[in-house]
């Protein structure tokens, strides 16, 4: 089980069944195109949730011990789900239905009941944020990294109190301002969209096992180099263990007149001085080697990597 009781999730989803009985039923009664597209969206939010209650208990409740990296890898494969169906689902409907309000101007019927229970909506999105907030600073201080599932549903619960606030002006502006409504969905749908972009492309980075930028790799042979003990540096993998953070495999070759002793304080050395100086290895792995006859392989690698820069 995770040292983490994260209830968030499971608060998400349930209040998001919640939300959506108030909002279709405020639609109903007030007839508003605004009331409407945040019901549309709490289908997605339900659904979303949902992917967020699941993959937090597949990646937090089973540890494995031969896997160094624990089950955190859901955590991105749940969260890539999740953004994709956000940005399909929400920024679809949303746009659709903001176009809409902004041509045809509703008649709006039961303002101070549709403001009442839109109202509710609100405050139980609130209270939401508020404990996947608390959820996410537990997490990431005692995980040493965000959950994204759970940034989620902060996101998402913002967003949602965005879009409830513009539903309660315009069921109560529609009369004297009836543009109000859809140019202000717009605004949101278009910010909603460009955080969605960024999260998938982050979730993306760490599903595909994607390098490290070159000019932090570059920095880190260089500190391998500054050793004295260390005669080139044969190859370097890494690859992406969360959005800006990444795995280093480095293979040295060392002094063969090296004890044993002396090996492991060498390899001890570079770890740390990598690990102080790039925040960005979050995991750092050296192997040493026995020298060949090649002695320039490091500049190779620096080649190489100025030329993705």
């Amino acid at each position: 089980m995770s040292v983490i009781d994260l209830k968030s999730p499971k608060i998400s989803f349930l209040s998001n069944v919640v939300v959506l009985i108030l909002k279709i039923l405020a639609s109903i009664l007030t007839g508003s195109a605004a009331v409407l597209v945040e019901f549309l969206r709490s289908v997605s939010d339900l659904v979303n949730s949902g992917l967020a209650y699941m993959g937090n208990r597949i990646a937090l409740e089973r540890e494995e011990f031969f896997d160094p990296f624990g089950k955190t890898m859901y955590l991105y494969v749940f969260g890539f789900a999740v953004a994709l169906l956000a940005l399909a689902s929400i920024a679809v409907i949303g746009f659709l239905e903001s176009f809409r309000a902004l041509m045809n101007q509703p008649r709006i019927e039961n303002t101070s009941t549709g403001v009442f229970i839109m109202l509710t909506s609100l405050c139980i999105d609130t209270i939401v944020a508020f404990l996947a907030a608390k959820d996410s600073f537990a997490f990431a201080s005692e995980k040493g990294y965000k959950n994204p599932l759970i940034s989620y549903i902060i996101a998402e619960n913002i967003y949602d109190i965005a879009g409830e606030g513009i539903a309660i002006a315009s069921l109560v502006l529609t009369n004297t301002f009836p543009l109000a409504d859809g140019i202000a969905s717009l605004i949101l749908n278009i910010v909603l969209v460009s955080y969605l972009i960024k999260m998938i492309i982050e979730n993306l980075n760490v599903l595909v096992y994607r390098s490290a930028p070159s000019e932090i790799i570059a920095r880190a042979v260089k500190i391998a180099l500054s050793n004295p003990a260390v005669r080139d540096v044969n190859s370097v993998k890494t690859f992406a263990l969360e959005p800006n953070k990444y795995a280093i495999f480095m293979d040295v070759e060392l002094d063969p007149g090296l004890s044993m002793e002396d090996v492991d304080q060498v390899i001890d050395d570079i770890k740390n001085s990598i690990a102080r100086h790039v925040t960005s290895f979050t995991y750092v792995h050296v192997e040493p080697r026995k020298p060949d006859s090649d002695v320039g392989t490091h500049k190779r690698i620096l080649r190489l990597l100025a030329k993705r820069r």
